[in-house]
């Protein structure tokens, strides 16, 4: 009788530890709470440290072996990913675990505004604390490759500490995913220019252009300009040398000593001023069937288009 009394008391013994470690598994600290916490998990922590970062942050229990005792029964050790997360008390210590194991961090959108030019897009990404300046600016400028002009502006949604390298990657890749969705690469070789000089073509456009609808037009009268030979005239590469905006240019700046003033150069210049939108590429792919070689600024933000340069003396007037 003793043994039968021993082994019932082992197996209630074994039934109310197991009806504890589910209970404590499959209930959260709160119940039914709407509280909402960004819990950030270090790149480097280890099991111990990221149970006492949710400890501290009261999203399980104080002093909490058995979930512990969860990541090692899951084998989980090293598969727990650091980042930020959106957790709640009201959340379960499986549901807490599969989050931190599935990577479930918290992404934020980021808008790169057409036209910026890769210093503007390092320093925002930099202020969001979605990479670091320098780190990425070295990736765009690699020896003499540059991939001005490449870096696609879009909305892009990444967690923060995202990483130079992962970031460069996703834009390119983009640009190289909207190249093949819109055929950009057997649209160039129909027009007789390489892709790089579509792009910088579009790049020019792209801070030319107030309105969407201009760009086409813009887009001819630099296509008419190569074609016979006269050079682009463009005060947006002017502003790319100077580096900070002008609201309105000296003579003296159209004199500036560099491969990209094309008040001084006939051509393209050497690469693109910005990264230009699929609107700004599309418009330097496809010029508007226009003899006009001549464009001015009007007193309403648009642009008024010539032919002669008689007729753009009589619009800058």
């Amino acid at each position: 009788m003793n043994f039968i009394y021993k082994l019932f008391f082992v197996f209630s013994l074994i039934f109310l530890v197991t009806i504890l470690f589910l209970t404590a598994i499959y209930f959260p600290l709160v119940e039914n709470s709407t509280i909402q916490k960004i819990i950030n998990i270090p790149s480097g922590t280890n099991a111990k440290e990221i149970v006492h970062i949710l400890e501290k942050n009261e999203i399980i229990r104080k002093n909490n072996y058995l979930f512990i005792i969860l990541i090692k029964l899951s084998k989980l050790e090293d598969k727990l990913k650091f980042g930020e997360y959106n957790l709640s008390p009201s959340l379960n210590m499986l549901q807490i675990l599969n989050k931190l194991a599935r990577g479930e961090i918290v992404v934020y959108k980021i808008t790169i505004p057409e036209g910026y030019t890769s210093i503007q897009i390092a320093e925002l990404l930099d202020k969001k604390e979605i990479v670091e300046k320098e780190s990425f600016l070295k990736l765009v400028k690699y020896g003499e490759k540059s991939w001005e002009g490449y870096l696609f502006p879009d909305t892009y949604e990444v967690p923060k500490k995202y990483g130079a390298e992962n970031m460069f990657k996703l834009m390119l890749s983009n640009y190289e995913q909207v190249a093949v969705d819109n055929k950009l690469i057997n649209k160039a070789e129909q027009t007789g220019f390489t892709m790089d000089e579509i792009i910088t073509l579009a790049s020019i456009i792209e801070k030319e252009a107030k309105f969407a609808e201009e760009k086409r037009q813009i887009s001819s009268v630099f296509h008419n300009r190569l074609k016979s030979g006269m050079k682009l005239q463009s005060c947006a590469t002017i502003q790319y040398i100077l580096g900070k905006p002008k609201e309105k240019l000296e003579e003296s700046d159209l004199e500036i000593e560099s491969p990209y003033n094309t008040y001084l150069y006939k051509g393209l210049p050497p690469g693109p001023i910005c990264n230009p939108g699929i609107d700004s590429i599309i418009a330097a792919l496809e010029p508007a069937n226009e003899d006009y070689l001549y464009f001015v600024l009007g007193d309403n933000g648009r642009h008024i288009f010539s032919k002669t340069y008689e007729e753009h003396l009589k619009n800058k007037k």
